[in-house]
């Protein structure tokens, strides 16, 4: 039987993949002792379109190279907003004005665990 890959392995694939690509105002936040559905959220952001798309493409990349698999993505960088859904990890791409109208850290962080890259 194959060994699951754990969640801090997956974060810090997540993490330098999207820092390669200079995603700014980098968070994880542990939700796991509040939410019933996942256990950690990442929200970055970034300035353009195509610079969503290309955090995506290396986070994407870099996952299967892991062969992390059973992921998937929803929604279109032309929307603002990207969400990769690894089922206890939900990783939000955003642009910066998405961000700050959504602010899901708003949401989360009285109740979460952060931290910040």
């Amino acid at each position: 039987m194959p060994k699951t890959i754990k969640a801090p392995k997956i974060l810090a694939v997540i993490v330098e993949a999207a820092k390669a690509k200079q995603a700014e105002n980098l968070k994880v936040l542990d939700v796991s002792k509040t939410s019933p559905v996942v256990d950690y959220l990442v929200i970055l952001s970034a300035e353009s379109e195509p610079q969503v798309r290309a955090i995506e493409k290396e986070i994407d990349k870099q996952l299967r190279s892991n062969k992390i698999k059973g992921f998937r993505w929803q929604g279109v960088a032309k929307s603002g907003w990207i969400v990769l859904d690894l089922g206890d990890i939900l990783v939000h791409i955003m642009r910066a004005e998405e961000r700050a109208y959504y602010n899901l850290e708003e949401l989360w962080e009285n109740e979460a665990v952060t931290y910040h890259y």
